[in-house]
């Protein structure tokens, strides 16, 4: 059974957030790290370790750490080439009140002899360091026969050295397997577009001089893509076909064209005839929207081709006619359209304004679902977040066995369209060991959350608690909440800020000479791959795993589901447009109450006789300006008695921010979802399914159900439709009725130009009978349908015949 809806909520959660606030600006930032809590840690780093000089035998030290119940060693560090450590350790001060730090010889393992040995009173003996504090000075520490430099002090997450810090909680995670548990920042470069234009092939030659090509065709690859031309035959072919590759900065890669001949219909491999080696930067590089100019091209034959025409050696080259160019007017998407966080082309001069910041404090999480289980039965889940926007993407430090991990770790992005979406992933690491290292293990996705920057405001600070909710075949499942800190700070001028709804939102080469769904779709596969392969590239390692789960796109598939949900959307959106009138309808017609129905009719004669009084005031020339007077001085009394009340009194003038609004579970039938509908959702294509009936039934629900409402909606559009072109109709087809229409706007005309005088006041009366009769009092009310409709509902359609 799927849990309550309660537990899928956003809940608004009162971290303290970047220590004390000042009270003049509660909502103001105070330093870098104002969206998280502070955490303190017991830093440790040891550096190296030297012999004193009358010391005369050899030893392997060992620097052996230990706070109450943790204990970290260095005996699985490598030495440097001047017998150097340089690595931090990192423990939490309230687990111990005397830090030991233990000097020995592990030449004989763990119970190795002890050379020296030195203790630190938590309380009492360790400095306290905060940036922009200068770090603390290693000193030199004696060890009886030897020398240990290190330095001890307390600090924070926002201390330069908590990215490469070793962990007390992953003190048992293998020392070539802790840079996976350690937080980075990764920039994936960003992606272009590379079209390659093949135009015609002229005075093409196989490798027998004494036959001329057949079939030809074009192969281009770049990196691990390969693309194609179709068939063409003769020795001057024309293809006409464009093939575009993606392709990352600093765009120094090689596209390697070869042409390709087919001898006879028996061989299977055709054979090359012309290569051809082009370098990216070579290319031309569109950043409008355009072509490249045509150029030719020599091709190089595989084998030495020569010419018996004139009885010499001379060589031929054969050319290919092309387009090459690196489009970088267009946005390379790597993400689903309806999520993507960037529409950035790939040119940083067609970039848009800078809107502003995006700052997200990576708070925790609680409840965690159990990911793993190790030999000894121990139930274990390594948490870490990866963030997404952009071509920024942030990892934070992996907890090591714990269901609520705390990070307090805060990232920051550049904002240039507010319609974009922050994605969350957080995954169980599987590389802690030297024995998991594998590739072929991969991260296991816990959940992701998505956030559209357009819940946000500008300049507010929202603390949330989001439920991390994965959809499986037995229903939805929560695996835990994730806890945000977010802020978006707009630092555009007013004038950028005021005109950025209104620019594009793709860069214009997408509307001057647009790609379709499917190419675009191609290419997203072929950007994904390539931000796999660069990020995979980087120390340590973005895996693939986490990169496809990440970009992985919205599920397209059929599902009775989703069916359902967008038929009620498309039912609340016309509700919606009816709403006025539905609430008219009750508050005034249908009413039985005399109030709403006097008020309506009082409204109405004001209006009618008084519209000519209020169009003179409003064209004398001092009306307009004294009103804007007015209401500008009511607004700059708003704005400075908030501003007084935040600087001087201390009080947040500002309503507290909107809570962000989850997904509609009961729109899209989570809340209670049904399992065979589920189960038809994950189906593949084709159906797994053995059992006829089960198929059976899911088509007969699909036929009946989802099949009946529409084409009963579409059918009631269509006759409505219809009634109006045949109401049209009689006017243009039908000559009594025309003629009859003629003559009523003849009399009218002599009606009005005979009886100027009073036609104003008949315009009165007729309105004045109009609303009387549209209130609906009792005494006027006839709840059957009128003439005109009973007329609109005669006219003929073309309805399906009843047999």
């Amino acid at each position: 059974m799927a849990a309550k809806k309660d537990d899928f909520s956003v809940k608004k959660i009162s971290p303290k957030l970047g220590g004390e606030r000042g009270t003049r600006n509660p909502n103001g930032p105070t330093s870098s790290h104002d969206l998280v809590e502070q955490m303190e840690f017991l830093y440790v780093e040891v550096i190296k370790a030297i012999k004193n000089s009358f010391v005369a035998n050899t030893c392997n030290p060992i620097v052996e750490i230990t706070l109450g119940n943790y204990k970290s060693s260095t005996k699985t560090l490598t030495l440097g080439p001047n017998g150097e450590w340089n690595q931090v350790f990192a423990f939490d001060k309230t687990k111990g009140d005397v830090l030991s730090v233990t000097l020995k010889d592990g030449r004989r393992g763990e119970n190795g002899t002890v050379i020296g040995k030195q203790n630190f009173k938590v309380a009492a003996d360790i400095p306290f360091r905060v940036p922009p504090d200068a770090r603390i000075a290693p000193q030199w520490y004696s060890m009886g026969s030897m020398e240990l430099m290190m330095s001890v002090w307390f600090g924070t997450q926002a201390d330069e050295v908590y990215p490469r810090a070793w962990f007390s909680d992953a003190s048992d995670v293998s020392a070539s397997c802790v840079a996976n548990t350690r937080p980075k920042l990764y920039l994936a470069p960003r992606l272009c577009y590379v079209r390659l234009t093949i135009v015609s092939g002229h005075d093409l030659r196989s490798n027998d001089v004494n036959r001329t090509p057949s079939v030809v065709y074009v192969r281009a690859v770049l990196g691990g893509v390969e693309l194609y031309t179709e068939v063409s035959s003769g020795s001057n072919p024309s293809w006409n076909q464009d093939l575009i590759f993606v392709a990352s900065e600093p765009l120094d890669e090689t596209v390697y064209i070869s042409l390709f001949d087919r001898v006879n219909d028996q061989q299977h491999k055709p054979e090359c005839i012309g290569m051809l080696q082009k370098k990216l930067s070579e290319m031309t590089a569109v950043k409008v929207p355009g072509s490249a100019p045509a150029l030719f091209y020599d091709i190089e034959p595989p084998v030495k081709v020569e010419s018996t025409l004139t009885g010499g050696s001379r060589r031929f080259a054969s050319r290919i006619k092309m387009k090459l160019a690196t489009d970088q007017a267009y946005h390379v998407f790597d993400e689903c359209i309806q999520y993507s966080s960037d529409y950035r082309a790939f040119a940083k001069g067609l970039w848009p304004d800078l809107l502003g910041k995006l700052e997200i404090g990576i708070l925790g999480a609680t409840g965690l679902a159990t990911m793993k289980e190790w030999r000894d039965g121990r139930r274990s889940t390594d948490a870490y977040v990866v963030a997404k926007y952009g071509n920024k993407w942030a990892r934070t430090r992996t907890v090591v066995g714990s269901f609520s991990p705390k990070w307090n770790e805060q990232y920051s992005w550049d904002v240039y369209e507010k319609c974009t979406t922050v994605t969350f992933g957080i995954f169980d690491n599987r590389h802690l060991v030297a024995a998991s290292s594998d590739d072929r293990v991969s991260d296991g996705l816990i959940g992701k959350v998505r956030i559209p920057l357009t819940w946000l405001e500008w300049d507010r600070v929202y603390t949330c608690s989001f439920p991390i909710l994965v959809l499986r075949e037995d229903g939805l499942k929560k695996m835990g909440e994730l806890q945000l800190a977010i802020r978006c700070l707009c630092l555009a001028t007013p004038y950028v800020r005021a005109t950025s709804p209104f620019r594009w939102m793709l860069p214009k080469a997408h509307y001057k000479s647009p790609l379709s769904m499917v190419q675009t779709e191609d290419l997203r596969t072929q950007a994904v791959c390539l931000n796999c392969l660069n990020l995979a590239r980087m120390d340590p390692p973005l895996r693939n795993d986490v990169v496809l789960e990440m970009l992985r796109p919205a599920n397209k598939s059929f599902g009775m589901r989703t069916t359902k949900a967008n038929w009620e959307r498309i039912l609340r959106v016309v509700a919606k447009m009816f709403n006025w009138c539905v609430w008219v309808n009750e508050t005034v017609r249908s009413t039985t109450d005399f109030r709403p129905k006097i008020i309506t009719c009082v409204a109405s004669l004001a209006v009618l006789f008084g519209w000519w009084y209020w169009i003179l005031c409003l064209a004398v020339w001092p009306v307009v300006p004294v009103y804007l007077a007015v209401i500008s001085l009511l607004e700059m009394f708003r704005y400075s008695r908030e501003w007084f009340n935040r600087l001087v009194l201390g009080v947040d003038a500002h309503p507290p921010p909107p809570p962000l609004v989850p997904v509609d579970l009961n729109l899209w039938g989570l809340d209670s979802p049904d399992l065979d509908e589920l189960d038809e959702e994950f189906d593949t294509f084709p159906s797994s399914v053995v059992d006829v009936d089960v198929l059976r039934m899911r088509y007969d629900r699909l036929r009946r159900e989802v099949g009946e409402k529409v084409m009963l909606l579409l059918g009631d559009v269509a006759s409505q439709c219809e009634r109006l072109v045949a109401l049209s109709s009689l006017f243009v087809d039908g000559p009594l009725a025309w003629i009859c229409f003629s003559f009523v706007c003849y009399v009218m005309v002599v009606f009005v130009y005979v009886f100027w005088d009073h036609v104003v006041l008949f315009q009165k009366f007729v309105f004045v009978w109009f609303v009387v009769r549209w209130v609906n009092f009792q005494c006027f009310r006839n709840d059957l349908p009128s003439g005109i409709s009973n007329f609109f509902r005669r006219l003929p359609t073309n309805e399906g015949p009843m047999f």
